[in-house]
């Protein structure tokens, strides 16, 4: 079996996602590499004085970030050089990594492979890194250009084994995000609509800032652990998609939704372009009318067809990477 490695930042714990769905599907072979693993530390007692000092008399707060940015940066590039050879390596959140980092990644496969679940256009240091991927994987059609190895694929849904329990419906509509201000001037706009049409929601924002709660929205600066995410899921008939302006692709909520036959509003109307698409489960703002928002959600969810579904389950993603 060919052995592969898998270089990513453990954002939100999605690291350790991957690795329990490998586990389910009896991947053996995978091993990972993961940006900041190690807790930073000083090389020594002058660097820690000159960050107090810098701090304290210059009021410098960024100094010991900097000192946190190389240290990752060396401790990665220590760890690359010492790797065996992958028959693949596949590298998620591209953007992390340096361009010393990814050349010296390059010799240690005959098959580099690169996936980005997000625009590139938010993410724009990654287009001088592409020349060192076999492939890569944008979720946005935008983005796709296959004469420069730049390919279409969505993102999934997991398929690792869960608890069984129902949950019980405690809301009709539910949205968890991070706030960004564009996006939050729609949201208050949605959640008073929903509240006006008596749609009972449940909305939460991370934040660093601590802020009040307004309206019906809640903010946090605690993140959500799948499990708790996947609670809010299954207890709610629909769930809401607000998607940036900077891309067109699908977030993972729409992969969530097709899992556990959830409905879906959202303000992406390209969904309409993918297979799973029905007006019955799918609510799209700006197009659909606003008078039947409650009919919608009070209607019985489509069943999508198994053989379309697993088109975007864990497995099929994995393996179109590996492959």
């Amino acid at each position: 079996m060919s052995r592969i490695l898998i270089i990513m930042h453990n954002y939100a714990g999605i690291s350790d996602l991957i690795k329990r769905n490998l586990k389910d599907l009896h991947y053996d072979n995978v091993d990972f590499m993961l940006y900041s693993e190690e807790k930073f530390r000083y090389k020594n007692l002058g660097e820690k004085l000159t960050n107090l000092y810098r701090k304290i008399f210059l009021g410098d707060k960024k100094y010991k970030e900097k000192l946190r940015t190389s240290f990752i940066e060396n401790t990665l590039l220590q760890k690359a050089r010492n790797l065996p050879e992958y028959d693949t390596i596949l590298m998620m959140t591209t953007e992390f990594f340096s361009d010393e980092f990814i050349s010296v990644i390059r010799t240690k496969t005959k098959k580099l492979i690169g996936n980005h679940w997000d625009g590139l256009k938010r993410t724009p240091n990654i287009y001088p890194k592409l020349k060192f991927f076999d492939k890569f994987f944008v979720f946005d059609p935008d983005d796709v250009d296959e004469q420069k190895n730049i390919f279409f694929l969505t993102n999934f849904f997991f398929t690792f084994e869960e608890t069984n329990d129902s949950a019980k419906i405690e809301n009709d509509v539910f949205y968890i995000g991070t706030y960004v201000e564009e996006r939050f001037k729609a949201l208050k706009k949605i959640s008073e609509n929903l509240s006006l049409k008596k749609i009972s929601q449940k909305i939460l924002l991370f934040s660093w800032d601590k802020r009040e709660k307004d309206g019906e929205i809640v903010f946090t600066n605690d993140f959500l652990t799948y499990d708790e995410n996947i609670k809010w899921v299954k207890s709610s008939k629909a769930l809401l998609d607000l998607k940036l302006k900077e891309h067109n692709g699908l977030s993972f909520r729409f992969f969530e939704a097709l899992k556990y036959e959830k409905k879906i509003i959202t303000d992406n109307p390209h969904v309409k372009n993918y297979d799973f698409y029905r007006k019955e489960n799918i609510f799209i703002i700006g197009e659909d009318s606003e008078r039947e928002l409650n009919n919608f959600i009070e209607t019985s969810y489509f069943e999508i067809p198994l053989e379309i579904k697993n088109k975007y389950n864990f497995e099929s993603w994995f393996k179109t990477l590996t492959s």
